[in-house]
């Protein structure tokens, strides 16, 4: 028996409302696609910035959270919900959040890069608190083992100093700085230093890793007013685990 025109009839519609949801599909898919072009680089950037900032936390170095980043998560979040009950490029278009969101990325990322950088900067002062290569020069006598001793110490400070051009590339970098910090401290061990005993326990101490205030005596604090040092020093609280 041949199909009726009743039921040839509904096939074909049914058919032509296949294809025309098929071609509203596609139509959705390229509107959808635009917007994830839209975030792809930004993004990019962002985690990157991110990933720098998380090897820090995790290497022990304290980064603070820029505001710019909480805002671009939240505003992500209100965006993704509103996606989860309406999953259509018209839900983020709608309005200007969308645009705020690429906006807020892309600050985001300029501010964690800024914050890690000045973060990593800082944390040289915290890895080594010894004087540099040229204070420690005016305050030794030139003998032959303390020439030996200042010309190993020059070395190391420069590599030491040149890690914090840039941020770390990875966990093994920034072990090679605490290392070199180190170094330096048990290079700094060999100085002679023609100064005053009180001055030397003090000065001794510094390149150690820090000296405590009973040994910023009277003494002291005249020879550093006298040779313009004073300012030069800060005192810095230990934390509970003794570092600064």
């Amino acid at each position: 028996m041949s199909t009726s025109l009743p039921a040839r009839a509904k096939a074909l519609r049914d058919r032509l409302v296949a294809l025309d949801q098929l071609g509203a599909n596609v139509k959705e898919t390229g509107l959808l696609e635009d917007l994830r072009s839209d975030l792809a680089a930004p993004a990019i950037v962002l985690s990157r910035a991110l990933d720098q900032r998380t090897l820090l936390i995790n290497s022990g170095i304290a980064v603070e959270t820029p505001a710019t980043l909480d805002a671009a998560r939240k505003r992500a979040t209100t965006l993704l919900d509103k996606f989860t009950t309406e999953k259509k490029a018209a839900t983020l278009k709608k309005g200007v959040g969308w645009a705020n969101l690429v906006r807020d990325i892309k600050a985001a990322s300029r501010d964690v890069d800024a914050t890690v950088v000045q973060r990593w900067k800082a944390y040289r002062q915290e890895a080594f608190t010894g004087e540099a290569p040229g204070v420690v020069k005016r305050r030794i006598a030139f003998t032959p083992d303390n020439s030996a001793a200042f010309k190993r110490y020059e070395q190391l400070h420069q590599t030491f100093r040149e890690a914090f051009e840039r941020p770390p590339a990875d966990r093994t970098s920034i072990e090679r700085v605490r290392s070199l910090a180190e170094d330096l401290t048990e290079t700094a061990k060999d100085f002679d230093y023609d100064v005053p005993s009180d001055v030397k326990r003090f000065l001794e101490a510094v390149q150690s890793g820090g000296a405590t205030l009973d040994l910023l005596t009277d003494t002291v604090k005249m020879w550093l007013t006298e040779n313009d040092a004073f300012t030069s020093y800060r005192i810095l609280p230990r934390g509970s685990d003794g570092t600064r």
